[in-house]
Order: C-alpha cells, then sequence, then structure tokens
C-alpha cells in the first residue's frame, strides 16, 4: 500500500513538473525572415514567456531583435551603419542563415514591441513587424 501510495505521489508531481519544464502557459509566436519582410505570427500574445521560433525563408543572413517601444515600427530613428539603436532590447536571435531556424524564449511585459531585423540597412528596406502584448 505505500508503495502505491508514494507512486501516486511521484505521479502527481511529476504531473504538476512536467508542463512547467516544457514552457505550459507561455505563448509561441512564429516569425518568417526573408528579403525584406519580417512576418510574426501571432502578432498579440499574452504577456509572460514567449517563444520565437524564427526561421530564415530569404537567400541571405538575417536577424530577429526584440524592441519595446512605443514608436511605430516604420519610424524608428536609423543611426551610424544604417542600423536602429538596440538601447530598448528585450532580446534576439541572432544571425540566422538562410534555411536555418533559431529560438529564443524571453519573459515580455505587457507593452508595444517591434520587431526588427538589425543588420544594416535591412530595418530601412522595411524588415520590422509590431507585435502587441497584453
Amino acid at each position: 500500500m505505500r508503495k502505491l501510495i508514494v507512486g501516486a505521489t511521484l505521479l502527481a508531481v511529476a504531473a504538476l513538473v512536467v508542463p512547467i519544464a516544457l514552457g505550459a502557459g507561455g505563448s509561441n509566436v512564429a516569425v518568417q525572415l526573408k528579403e525584406f519582410k519580417l512576418t510574426p505570427k501571432p502578432v498579440s500574445v499574452k504577456a509572460g514567456k514567449v517563444t520565437f521560433t524564427v526561421k530564415n525563408v530569404g537567400k541571405v543572413e538575417h536577424e530577429m531583435v526584440v524592441l519595446k517601444t512605443n514608436v511605430p515600427p516604420g519610424k524608428l530613428p536609423i543611426g551610424a551603419g544604417s542600423r536602429v539603436s538596440e538601447n530598448t532590447s528585450v532580446g534576439e536571435v541572432g544571425e540566422v542563415h538562410p534555411g536555418q531556424t533559431k529560438k529564443v524564449t524571453l519573459a515580455l511585459k505587457p507593452g508595444k514591441y517591434v520587431l526588427i531585423c538589425n543588420l544594416a540597412g535591412h530595418y530601412k528596406a522595411g524588415q520590422y513587424a509590431a507585435l502587441v502584448v497584453k
């Protein structure tokens, strides 16, 4: 009887721990990068843990930077090197080669965000999108 109780207790604990370890309760955003477009789905998520799965379907290298900002996506100031300042960055997926997929999980607070490719000239060419976190 004691083995049965211990076994049932272990199963109950596993049922609670495994979903947490697998990321239960978080949001997932699929992002496609290509010349010169960045497409997230969905474009609105719940606050908390958000996992971005970023796939480069283009022919050149790209990246994805997540900026928390109230500035509209196409209005971010462009600075030196034809790049946007990353001072409001909350995280990123570094360089993604053509055909490659990378993931990053970030803890996002409610607000407005802009997803950009910040390689020289890519943002200016239109590689950005809005993301709202509720």
